[in-house]
């Protein structure tokens, strides 16, 4: 009797074992199908995005972050916290905001936080729009670019590369009448500039917004 107890106990062991070996066998490759999956989308994200030679090459890269909303790629694209003394950048947020939704005081900072809340009002759709029609390669062989005006007229952008200070300026230029989101903006022109410092000749660095009109 304690013979077949014993073998029923070292058989009960032995079906615990293979279970927890199998388990354990389970886990191992749900994590590394987890872990290889994860590089792919890593590869795949990073695939459409090209290899930056010049300033040119960043210009690109950028226009594809905003295009597909990729706020981790666009992000790299600031030095946070922003200053936001030397910058209008709370104005670009709040520009199209209610008076009862702006702050009394804007913060003196903006954060990374701040840019993942705000991200489509700093580059909005306006910049977005005209920005797709910057002729990049004009744009880098002659320094300047100005895009036809959006249908109906009420923006544009005009690109300039200054290469004695290595700033790229993006000019989002409204004509006056109405804005892109066909609110009246008053008479004639007014402009949201955005300025890009380039380091080392290659890669683009968010400076400041200005407003001008």
């Amino acid at each position: 009797m304690k013979a077949i107890n014993l073998k029923c106990s070292l058989s009960i062991t032995f079906l615990c074992l293979s279970l927890l070996t199998a388990c354990t066998h389970d886990q191992a490759k749900s994590k590394q199908e987890d872990i290889k999956s994860n590089a792919q989308a890593t590869q795949a994200a990073q695939s459409s995005y090209g290899t930056v030679n010049t300033w040119l090459d960043d210009f690109k890269n950028f226009r594809t972050a905003v295009y597909k909303g990729d706020t981790e790629k666009m992000k790299t694209y600031f030095n946070f916290p922003v200053n936001a003394d030397t910058t209008q950048i709370w104005e670009a947020v709040y520009e199209q905001a209610d008076e009862s939704k702006r702050p009394p005081n804007s913060p003196g900072t903006f954060t990374e936080a701040d840019f993942d809340k705000h991200y489509k009002e700093v580059f909005n759709t306006a910049f977005l729009k005209s920005l797709l029609k910057v002729k990049s390669e004009e744009l880098f062989k002659k320094g300047a670019y100005t895009t036809p005006a959006e249908k109906g007229g009420s923006f544009s952008m005009a690109a300039n590369y200054d290469k004695a200070t290595a700033t790229l300026q993006l000019s989002v230029m409204y004509s006056g009448g109405t804005d892109e989101n066909g609110e009246e903006i008053g008479e004639g022109e007014s402009a949201t500039i955005y300025f890009f410092k380039v380091e080392n000749h290659k890669y683009l660095k968010f400076d400041k917004i200005l407003f001008a009109g």
